[in-house]
């Protein structure tokens, strides 16, 4: 039998308070700090434009490529609200390194049509992470706990990097095909270019349809470090939410000189647009 001196028992105690009281609190104001910032970034977007509420008519799809217009047809933009917002929530793995192990992580992403936009939280904890893109200007930032700061970046090449990637989810709101801000050039009966510019950052990449008319790939070039790399996301499982055929099951693979390197894939598991 252990025996404990007053002195030991006073500590035990103390540790015993400081792990079922300060330990939650300390969790609970984390996850607090950093939605707080999530929800800044997300109002700052979200009311960068009115919200009018006023439909998708034929009209507005009169300037898209027959490819892209039978496309959005196809996924049900029409009547839609064409000035509203997507918010869905997602359930995945993500890695860094081909030979690292996969972690699991949940994210929430909110998405503006006009002008094309993003914020994007994500958690693997303890690690947190946010990544926007808002006109043109890129950001992600990795915390502990959402607290701690482990990095961050904002640079030139985040910009772009952000920008290609918000151009390549358009098909998880496909209303911002609509924005005509986008130029396209038709490359083929089943692949479109698409550039973009906000600001003083571009972006571009193709977008490849399969037999049905839906998207299955996009293909553009992204900053993987200081090196310009070509990526492609994919998308599969399409399934009516709220209204629109999306996506369901998204994969992305950095397409590099040594092989391809599948880092992320995800399911959405909720989905709204208000």
């Amino acid at each position: 039998m252990i025996f404990l001196t007053p002195q030991t028992s006073v500590f035990f105690i103390l540790l015993f308070f400081l792990f079922v009281f300060l330990l939650p609190g300390a969790i609970f104001y984390a996850y607090y700090h950093f939605n707080r910032g999530v929800n800044k970034q997300v109002e700052f977007l979200f009311n960068l434009s009115g919200n009018t509420e006023k439909p998708v008519t034929q009209e507005d799809l009169n300037h898209l490529p027959q490819i892209v217009r039978q496309y959005v047809l196809k996924v049900g933009v029409l009547g839609k609200c064409k000035d509203c917002h997507a918010i869905l929530k997602q359930s995945g793995n993500i890695r860094q390194e081909k030979n690292k192990r996969w972690m699991t992580f949940t994210g929430k992403q909110f998405m503006s049509a006009k002008p094309l936009g993003f914020v994007w939280a994500a958690r693997s904890f303890p690690i947190f992470v946010m990544d926007k893109s808002i006109e043109g200007e890129g950001e992600t930032n990795v915390s502990f706990l959402g607290s701690f700061s482990l990095g961050s970046d904002s640079s030139a090449k985040t910009h772009q990097s952000a920008l290609a990637r918000c151009l390549g989810e358009l098909a998880l709101y496909p209303i911002c095909f609509l924005n005509e801000n986008i130029n396209w050039e038709i490359l083929d009966d089943k692949s479109v270019k698409a550039k973009i510019v906000q600001n003083h950052t571009s972006a571009e990449g193709v977008f490849y349809f399969n037999d049905k008319g839906l998207i299955d790939r996009f293909v553009t070039h992204r900053y993987r470090g200081d090196s310009l790399e070509e990526f492609t996301g994919r998308f599969n499982a399409y399934e009516q939410k709220d209204g629109l055929l999306i996506p369901t099951e998204l994969s992305a693979t950095w397409n590099l000189v040594e092989g391809d390197f599948e880092y992320f894939n995800c399911k959405i598991t909720d989905y709204k647009t208000e």
